[in-house]
């Protein structure tokens, strides 16, 4: 099984949530009450977003290099 890591953007917002957003992935989008739970939220929402593309017949975007700021998420990719 491959795995492709995706460079994922945490910002606190005004309510004080992370949102999480993924570039490569505009679909991916979630958020959490803490940084790591963002994060976990954020895995599991690509691989919703991803698995939308497959059904969809679509190429899944390949990821990029993380830019300053972001992190890098891990996807299992079949």
């Amino acid at each position: 099984m491959n795995a492709q890591h995706y460079p994922v953007r945490i910002e606190r917002d005004a309510a004080g949530r992370y949102l999480a957003t993924c570039r490569d992935v505009p679909e991916a989008l979630t958020d959490g009450a803490e940084r790591d739970e963002a994060k976990t939220e954020m895995a599991d929402t690509l691989m919703v977003a991803l698995e939308g593309y497959r059904l969809d017949g679509r190429r899944l975007p390949p990821a990029s290099r993380p830019e300053p700021g972001e992190v890098l998420i891990r996807v299992k990719a079949d």
